[in-house]
């Protein structure tokens, strides 16, 4: 490592209602191996009877907490953000956990690197609640086999191949394409991967410096149907910024990239945009696998309405009037 550059880093850890793992995600940040780091708690207006505080204020001046009014975790990571001191931001959520070479890797790379606004990534592993269920996302497999991936500043956000808790963002970065959308209540996360991938480069390092848990049993009908929402607005968005040219830097041909998305939206269950993109896929003459929307033809489907919207009102206007449908809903 570049011994003079030695940038504090801010790790922070938003929480609500975490008593079932907080300890263990604060113990791993305090044993990062990069001596230079804060640790900032900002408790989300947690309602479990001061069982999150009390965790948190254990550990004294090692950590800076703040207590807030529940707003979502975007607004806790805001919260963060303002008040870090470091040139650096680590997101580390409360129920996944850093190797203790987390910081240091990342820093070490930043130090050879020109660009030190370079987003810096990782691979992962992840686990259940204590039992682990991969070692690797084998996120450079995927990567390596269509090598124009590499060079693709928005390639980790289009394949859904990043974790917010394996990156290290230098400060440069939110005061350039501003801080997470407090709107988005699901889709927070990679609704800001967006416009900070598409701004700045990125590094991805080929080492497992993460474990995440798999939280989605944890997560409610309603909150499962708003991430729908958000998350197929937000790629329905992406993909149609995306030109022919575009695409082809991050998948072999047309034909593959729209089986890739029909596959992953399928596989998270974000069917609005499973439903666009067979519409897009049908005007391009491309086959889809699935062939999903020839049963529904006598349904009144989805795609009717979404296509009907964006000939209305345009796709920055069907996007305006969904989100707000969502949050009238949802709030």
């Amino acid at each position: 490592m570049n011994t003079e550059f030695h940038p504090l880093v801010s790790i922070v850890i938003p929480v609500y209602n975490g008593s079932n793992y907080l300890r263990e995600a604060i113990d791993s940040a305090l044993a990062q191996t990069y001596d230079n780091i804060e640790i900032l708690v900002i408790n989300d207006g947690s309602d479990d009877n001061g069982a999150t505080e009390a965790i948190a204020k254990s550990y004294g001046d090692k950590i800076r907490y703040f207590s807030k009014e529940n707003g979502g975790t975007s607004t806790a990571l805001n919260v963060g953000i303002e008040n870090m001191r470091g040139e650096y931001f680590s997101w580390l959520s409360h129920d996944d956990l850093y190797y203790p070479q987390k910081v240091e890797r990342a820093i070490s790379v930043l130090s050879t690197l020109k660009n030190k606004d370079t987003i810096i990534i990782s691979d992962l592993d992840g686990m259940t609640d204590h039992t682990r269920t991969f070692k690797t996302a084998l996120y450079q497999e995927h990567r390596d086999a269509y090598p124009k991936r590499n060079s693709s500043y928005l390639y980790p956000v289009i394949y859904n191949k990043t974790h917010g808790c394996t990156h290290l963002i230098s400060k440069n970065v939110f005061s350039v394409v501003g801080v997470f959308d407090v709107n988005q209540l699901v889709a927070h996360d990679f609704e800001f991967y967006y416009r900070a991938f598409s701004k700045f480069p990125h590094y991805y390092i080929n080492e497992q410096l993460v474990t995440a848990r798999d939280s989605s049993n944890r997560q409610g009908k309603r909150k499962h149907s708003r991430g729908n929402i958000e998350y197929s607005l937000l790629y329905i968005n992406i993909i149609n910024n995306m030109k022919d040219e575009d695409i082809l830097q991050v998948s072999p041909s047309l034909e593959e990239f729209y089986h890739d998305m029909e596959f992953f939206f399928a596989y998270a269950d974000y069917s609005v945009a499973l439903e666009f993109i067979e519409i897009v896929a049908e005007e391009k003459n491309i086959p889809m696998k699935f062939k999903r929307r020839n049963l529904d033809e006598k349904m009144d489907c989805i795609p009717v309405r979404i296509v009907n919207s964006i000939k209305r009102n345009g796709l920055r206007g069907f996007i305006r009037n969904a989100v707000q449908k969502v949050y009238e809903k949802y709030k």
